[in-house]
């Protein structure tokens, strides 16, 4: 039968403060996300002897999960494991740095971001500040991981290749931060073209159907209501949809709406760090790539800049 570890780590996000590390053990030994940095690999070497560790999943790409994954390897021999779609995405960022700098300012910019705004948020972007150690992961990609009584699920939204692991026997799921307790996990974009909050609503449908009488999320506290955390999640995400499209009654840019709406504890845009500001301000159009999907708002591209207004 399968059993779960929590160990509790310091992370250098002011936000969080914390992430969650899973020591999974039965028929397999492994370890499910690293943490954030060195100080997280030996917090969580305190706690566990590794030696004895099989393998390490991370959830996702996200540096706060995966920053201990490098020690992991180096100082114990132990694989890593993530998703194609993570692994692709973190080889595009280490192989083709400048493509993925210009990418990034596209984006930014063609959605109202100014440019000396943008040159700031880019040097506090995770991946770009990280990206040294992104590009010295040694990565093994998941395939058919066979995992007695044990499902990895494929839940992309939270970034492209997020994964929950289902823990059939013991009827307990680890989340990474597709759902948390007490937060909505950010939504973001990793290509302009995707529309990464339809995936994420669609992913939190697909685990709703699992027989689940605990969460393990990658922050904070266990989740006992299940199914109750993921409809106040995608509520949460369809009011913003409702508060974005009484603000566009004017042809506006997702800067604009993003520095104009009020995020979460009534702070404002500019009231947050840079790092935070990226995250606002991507999280925004994801909003508004998922209401031009599903026929809530149109878009117009006017002189490289783009634009949006209600249909309502």
């Amino acid at each position: 039968m399968n059993s779960i570890d929590k160990i509790t780590v310091p992370i250098e996000i002011r936000a969080l403060k914390t992430a969650n590390i899973y020591h999974v053990y039965g028929d397999a030994n492994y370890i499910v996300d690293t943490g954030m940095s060195e100080n997280s690999y030996k917090e969580l070497k305190n706690a566990v002897n590794l030696d004895q560790i099989d393998f390490c999943i991370i959830t996702h790409l996200h540096i706060d999960h995966i920053g201990g994954a490098f020690y992991l390897t180096k100082n114990h021999g132990i694989p890593v494991y993530i998703s194609k779609n993570d692994y692709d995405s973190i080889k595009y960022i280490t192989d083709r740095k400048e493509e993925y700098f210009k990418d990034y300012r596209t984006l930014m910019v063609s959605n109202g971001v100014p440019e000396d705004l943008f040159n700031q948020i880019l040097e506090e972007n995770p991946i770009i500040r990280f990206i040294n150690y992104y590009s010295a992961l040694d990565l093994n990609i998941i395939n058919d991981m066979n995992i007695k009584d044990t499902e990895i699920i494929d839940v992309p939204g939270h970034s492209p290749g997020s994964v929950a692991i289902y823990l059939k026997d013991i009827q307990a799921m680890i989340t990474g931060d597709h759902v948390l307790k007490n937060i909505s996990p950010n939504i973001s974009v990793y290509s302009n073209g995707a529309d990464y909050l339809g995936m994420y609503i669609e992913s939190l449908k697909k685990i709703r159907k699992y027989d689940v009488k605990t969460g393990y999320p990658g922050h904070r506290d266990n989740i006992d209501d299940f199914t109750g955390r993921i409809d106040e999640i995608i509520q949460h995400h369809m009011k913003r949809v409702q508060a974005m499209t009484k603000d566009l009654k004017h042809w506006e840019t997702a800067f604009c709406l993003a520095s104009s709406i009020e995020w979460s504890k009534g702070r404002k845009l500019m009231g947050m760090n840079y790092m935070e500001q990226n995250f606002a301000i991507m999280e925004t159009i994801a909003h508004l790539k998922y209401m031009e999907n599903n026929g809530i708002a149109e878009k117009k591209h006017i002189n490289g800049v783009d634009m949006y207004i209600s249909t309502n």
